[in-house]
């Protein structure tokens, strides 16, 4: 049995982010796996753009909210030494954008932080739980604690 070759860190900018982060690098370090991290944005208006939509990372936007979020991801991906041709930030909902990228980029592993949701959440779905159900490939659900 061969080790991971490609990682997929999926965050979503909370406080747990950091340990999410310690799983992915921990299964990169074991494995020599590369990483790739991804952020899905579906928390800020993006009028007339589609789902599915790459944010490029280094090109200038008069957007400060789109700004910021592109600013967090390169600093997270940065502490991990991700480079940049591996950092994606995509709008549209988390875990089509997740399970997409990854097929594209076929990554053998994909990394997201689980809430653990209940009652209605659980009913719902959580992005991990629809990520774990429609990846092609392993999923480490990494279960954070509530805050």
């Amino acid at each position: 049995m061969t080790g991971y070759q490609h990682i997929l860190l999926a965050v979503d900018f909370s406080d747990q982010d950091d340990y999410v982060m310690q799983k992915a690098r921990g299964q990169a370090a074991l494995t020599g796996a590369k990483m790739s991290i991804i952020h899905v944005l579906d928390n800020i208006p993006m009028p007339d753009t589609p789902y599915g939509t790459m944010i490029p990372l280094d090109a200038k936007t008069t957007y400060a909210m789109l700004e910021a979020e592109k600013n967090r991801l390169n600093k997270l991906a940065e502490v991990i030494a991700i480079e940049p041709a591996h950092r994606w930030l995509v709008w549209g909902e988390p875990k089509q954008e997740i399970v997409r990228i990854a097929e594209q980029e076929n990554v053998d592993l994909i990394v997201v932080g689980s809430h653990g949701r209940h009652g209605l959440a659980l009913l719902l779905g959580s992005t991990a739980n629809g990520v774990l159900h429609h990846a092609k490939c392993d999923v480490l659900a990494v279960r954070l604690q509530h805050s």
